[in-house]
């Protein structure tokens, strides 16, 4: 008695072999430079998310943080009008589809962010890849001899 044709089943990405294709959450939304805020804060609320990528003929120009737009709004009366590019983020590390966690961590790392952009070969954006996300996807081994260069750092990169 056969049980039947099986589907081929995806490898299993190890540490060794992931890469940001296998760690990014998908982009649901973007906005474009021009959006207001509003349609940025709007996001937020429909995605239950804190973050909106911005990007330009589809390739990653900016992010919209909900701590930026906060901080925003004080000195800011018409702030929810004003186009999004008045308060992203230009300065973030992107990364592409293929690159291993380790280039994706020392991307994050360079730039003291807990995001990071990924990019196709085109340089669209593909997805996002988070700190908080990326540290319960690996495993956390720490080898290395207290007090040496090697060791586990303690801190987890701020934006």
């Amino acid at each position: 008695m056969s049980a039947g044709p099986t589907e081929p089943t995806a490898p299993v990405a190890t540490p060794e072999t992931m890469t940001a294709a296998d760690v990014m959450t998908p982009v649901a939304r973007t906005c474009s430079p021009f959006s207001t805020v509003t349609e940025a804060v709007l996001f937020f609320k429909d995605q239950d998310t804190d973050v909106v990528p911005v990007v330009d003929a589809g390739k990653p120009v900016g992010v919209v943080v909900d701590r930026d737009v906060a901080l925003a709004v004080a000195d800011a009366p018409d702030l929810a009008e004003r186009p999004v590019s008045d308060i992203m983020v230009k300065d973030f590390p992107t990364v592409p589809l293929d690159a291993h966690v380790d280039q994706v961590l020392q991307a994050m790392s360079a730039a003291g962010s807990r995001l990071a952009l990924v990019v196709d070969a085109e340089g669209l954006l593909a997805g996002l890849i988070f700190w908080a996300e990326l540290a319960r996807r690996l495993p956390l081994v720490e080898t290395a001899t207290p007090g040496t260069d090697d060791e586990v750092p303690a801190e987890v990169p701020q934006p």
